[in-house]
Parts: structure tokens; sequence; C-alpha cells
């Protein structure tokens, strides 16, 4: 998804550079898997919880943006925030959690939203990767794909131009 949004959010064309970063972004705040096994759910650092809050989100946007670009900082910034927020967002769609700590580290509470579609169906993880794969992956895929060729194609001079 991360990538997707890159393409369709980056000034044109979209740079594979740019992309990557935000695709890099997406998943940055699955990071908490490192260390958050046991952890209670109140804990800040627990899965869902200070790596999917906005205010982690503000922070590595800030951070990520100064590191890896010098130039359109802003817009840049916004697309890799963007990317960032996704997946937190994603997570609230979601019914095999407590919910997401959009807070954090201000507030424990969780979020989800009022319609979750994402879930195991079945019970099976199998189930829960399909459904993911159906309403996630590949909309973002094809959603990327499209960005790519149509903001590349408008960004290439025209013998008319």
């Amino acid at each position: 998804m991360g990538f997707a949004i890159g393409v369709w959010t980056a000034p044109r064309p979209p740079e594979r550079r740019v992309c990557i970063a935000a695709a890099a972004c997406a998943a940055l705040p699955d990071i908490d898997a490192l260390w958050s096994s046991g952890l209670p759910e109140a804990s800040p650092f627990a899965h869902r919880a200070l790596t999917h809050s906005l205010t982690f989100a503000v922070v590595a946007t800030i951070l990520i943006t100064t590191l890896l670009f010098r130039h359109n900082r802003a817009r840049l910034g916004l697309t890799l925030g963007l990317a960032l927020l996704s997946h937190s967002c994603v997570d609230a769609l979601t019914t095999y959690s407590l919910g997401i700590a959009f807070l954090a580290p201000f507030s424990v509470q969780r979020f989800r939203f009022p319609w979750t579609p994402l879930g195991r169906p079945d019970e099976m993880i199998v189930s829960q990767l399909i459904v993911e794969s159906l309403l996630v992956l590949v909309p973002a895929l094809v959603l990327a794909w499209l960005g790519w060729r149509i903001r590349n194609r408008s960004a290439v001079p025209t013998a008319n131009s």
C-alpha cells in the first residue's frame, strides 16, 4: 500500500526511491514485533501501540524525510506520513486484536474502525491471508501499477510540446 501511495502522491514522475521509501514506511509500524511478544496489551511498547500511533507517524516521518531527502521535503514528508498512517488504518480494519493505540503515548485506549472486514473468517491464518490479499494487497498492486503507468506517461514530453 505504501508503494501505491508513493506512486500517486510523490512529484511527477514518481521516483523508485520515493516509492520504496513509502513502502518501507508503510511496513515500519510492525517493527514492534521485534520486542512486543509477551508484553501486556496496556504497555506502550506492545504490538499496535506506540509504533502504530499518530505521534510515531509524525516523528518517524520527520526523521526519515530529513535523512533521505534534500528537496521537496514537505511534499515527500506528506507522502511518507500517509504511507506510515496507512498501516495503522488498515490494522484498525481488523477483528483479531484489541485495536490500535492511535493516541499513544498519551492514552492506552485502543481504537478499531466501525467496519472491520479484515479478520480470520474460520479462525485460520490462511483464510486471513486470502481475505487481506483480496481486500488490501491486490487493490494496492493494481493502484500502484495504474499510477506508475499514468503518472510516468504524463511526465514524458510529447512531440507537440
